[in-house]
C-alpha cells in the first residue's frame, strides 16, 4: 500500500470548525490564565491523541476529568467529537 492521501482539502463547513476551535482554545486559556498547567494538559491530550491515534473515548475520559469543574468546556468540547461519540457523552 502507497502512502495515505494527504487530507488537506478542506471539506464544507471545515473552516467554521476550524475558527470555532481556534475560539474554544482561546477560551481555555484565558479561563486557566492562572492555571496554566490545565491549559497544558488539555494541549498535551490532543497532541497525544493526533500522535498516537489514541481512542476518541479515552481522549473524552482524559477532557472529562480535567473539566471537571468546568461543564461547559466539557460540553463545547463534545462538540467536536464524531456523532456517536458525542451520543455517549450525553448519555453520560
Amino acid at each position: 500500500g502507497g502512502p495515505p492521501p494527504p487530507q488537506q482539502q478542506p471539506q464544507p463547513g471545515h473552516a467554521v470548525e476550524f475558527d470555532h476551535a481556534i475560539h474554544y482554545v482561546t477560551t481555555i486559556k484565558k479561563r486557566f490564565a492562572n492555571d496554566p498547567r490545565t491549559y497544558q494538559t488539555f494541549l498535551e491530550i490532543l497532541h497525544t491523541y493526533q500522535k498516537e491515534q489514541r481512542g476518541i473515548k479515552e481522549v473524552l475520559e482524559q477532557v472529562s476529568n480535567l473539566f471537571a469543574d468546568h461543564p461547559d468546556l466539557l460540553k463545547e468540547f463534545t462538540f467536536f467529537l464524531p456523532d456517536a461519540v458525542q451520543e455517549q457523552a450525553k448519555e453520560r
